[in-house]
């Protein structure tokens, strides 16, 4: 059984899929959080730095953007005050602006169409040579001089009727790109990527996926008339859930979820790994732990090094990591060993969703992996730096802290009594209020949003 669940709530939207017990995809979004990767906006050319090979776009969300211009198709130069239409590709971190690029596509569940590019292509995913002769025959039928299409790997259990509506719906927002575009001279949002729960399922759902789980009645209900208009057969997989606990808990991952929030993760065989985050990479350590090496030293060492090479592989995907991705394995001495584990590496990468590659190993043992980033991760999503330790600790923010609380009255009938930093307090108080009455607010000192009580009045 294979489950999309997704759980909104005043603070936060989250989602996991499940295969079984296993969760293996879990995303969250503040709802104060403006997500722009994906946006495409008409921006205007502000600078060109030619040192940098670079131009610096204002799309109007305060820091202008960057567009290399090393990967600008258009033969056309850009000049200062020139408009363009671009999408972001990466977000904005720290002082850096967002990137973006001029080569513009606009995604579907089964197909992405390609703006101002007449390329036919299909997924890698998709082996079987008569399926990808039969989708890009289908394709060039609409594909003209200035769009093109891939067929991403889902296509290939669609019907040629769920093809042809999705290609009229991504079609009708390609018009209306081109008429917003050229209606408009200043910088401006011209298409905005949909909510979480609309992105999750077109990336997510397939034919595999059995329920798409919805805990809350008006995120439900819009999807459900979003997929409807779309002409999605997901529509047909979404359930509105209605137990009396919170609905990770009811499916048993809510301890899935809380082990992202360390930076080390156990392993089956006694080892464990540690995730830590720097401003320019991930490092991942691979460590023996409580190994019993009860084998050859050798084959023991390949063996945790063995299960780590997958346990970081599912880490990399629950946590969204993207960049620089630096694996410190435990020494090997046999060739024969890394080169096993170099073949195993490079399996995983090919079956993650997004563009992967994976390095050789060092003679010091370390493996380098980069990862295209789609977004903040999951230590953005979930952290902020810790003020009172100088930014040199993390500490949960303060969504995920209300939205912890939150979920622990939600389905209860009692009345509560939050003890709690000014900030939880007030940010409480702003989206929920006092919940009929059942909540009463106490401030205590401190900065630590972690740091609250909550307890039922008696």
């Amino acid at each position: 059984m294979i489950r999309l669940i997704i759980s909104s709530n005043p603070f936060l939207t989250r989602v996991a899929k499940i295969n079984e017990s296993k969760m293996c995809v879990y995303t969250i979004r503040k709802k104060s959080e403006s997500v722009i990767v994906g946006n495409i906006y008409k921006g205007v050319v502000k600078n060109i730095s030619h040192s940098l090979n670079a131009a610096f776009i204002d799309i109007g969300t305060g820091k202008n953007a960057f567009l290399s211009l090393d990967k600008h198709d258009d033969a056309k130069p850009f000049n200062v005050n020139d408009n363009v239409l671009v999408q972001v590709f990466k977000p904005t971190i720290s002082t850096k602006g967002p990137k973006v690029t001029t080569n513009i596509t606009i995604p579907g569940n089964y197909i992405v169409l390609l703006r101002d590019n007449n390329f036919i292509g299909v997924s890698k995913q998709i082996k079987d040579s008569d399926t990808i002769e039969k989708l890009k025959n289908f394709l060039k039928r609409f594909a003209g001089d200035k769009i093109g299409f891939i067929a991403r790997t889902a296509s290939q259990h669609a019907s040629f009727r769920d093809l042809e509506n999705e290609l009229s719906h991504l079609l009708s927002i390609n018009r209306l790109v081109t008429e917003k575009s050229s209606a408009i001279n200043e910088p401006a949002l011209i298409f905005e990527e949909p909510p979480l729960p609309i992105w999750v399922i077109r990336e997510y759902c397939d034919e595999n996926t059995n329920e798409v789980i919805f805990d809350e009645e008006y995120v439900y209900k819009h999807t459900k008339q979003y997929l409807l208009n779309i002409g999605s057969k997901c529509v047909q997989k979404l359930k509105l859930y209605s137990r009396k606990k919170p609905v990770f808990e009811y499916y048993g991952i809510d301890k899935n979820i809380e082990s992202l929030e360390s930076s080390m993760v156990t392993l089956k065989n006694g080892g464990y790994i540690t995730i830590e985050k720097t401003e320019a990479l991930f490092a991942v350590d691979v460590n023996s732990g409580k190994y019993n090496y009860d084998q050859e030293a050798e084959q023991a060492i390949f063996e945790i090094n063995k299960e780590a090479a997958y346990e970081i592989f599912n880490q990399i995907a629950l946590r969204d990591m993207g960049g620089l991705i630096v694996v410190d394995f435990i020494d090997m001495e046999s060739e024969e060993h890394k080169t096993e584990l170099e073949s195993i590496l490079n399996k995983l990468a090919e079956k993650d969703k997004r563009e992967v590659h994976v390095g050789s190993i060092s003679q010091f043992g370390l493996v380098e992996i980069s990862r295209r980033k789609n977004g903040n991760d999951i230590f953005d999503k979930m952290f902020d730096k810790c003020e009172s330790c100088l930014n040199s600790g993390l500490v949960k923010n303060i969504s995920l802290v209300c939205s912890e609380i939150y979920e622990k009255i939600r389905y209860e009938n009692s009345k509560f009594t939050l003890t709690a930093t000014a900030n939880v307090v007030e940010y409480m108080q702003e989206k929920i209020g006092y919940l009929n009455n059942r909540i009463r607010y106490e401030i205590k000192s401190g900065c630590n949003a972690e740091d609250y009580n909550l307890e039922v009045v008696k």
